[in-house]
């Protein structure tokens, strides 16, 4: 599991708009809220061939809870964003393993 807390992703203007903005308000920040991630996986063992083979499958899940898509990394002044980054969306990966 990971977390982040909210982050500052801009500020807000002294000035209010129609106005020209040329100072932040350090006082003011615009946030974004906090994200929890998850990861899980499941691991199964046996044995083949007369037990001299074994196996060992296993299902990795990144981002369990997230569907993926864009998320806020820049704000404006006014408080529109301006830059976004692309989250992952969950991931399976499926390993096999085989020992001698």
């Amino acid at each position: 599991m990971r977390w982040e807390d909210r982050g500052a992703i801009g500020f807000r203007g002294v000035q209010q708009p129609p106005t020209v903005v040329t100072e932040l308000d350090a006082k003011q920040p615009i946030w974004d809220k906090s994200h929890t991630y998850l990861d899980a996986f499941v691991a199964y063992r046996t044995k083949l061939f007369a037990d001299k083979v074994d196996l060992t499958l296993q299902v990795n899940a990144r981002n369990v809870t997230e569907s993926g898509g864009l998320r806020p990394i820049v704000a404006e002044s006014d408080g529109r964003i301006s830059a976004y980054r692309i989250i992952d969306p969950r991931l399976f990966i499926l390993t096999a393993t085989f020992s001698l």
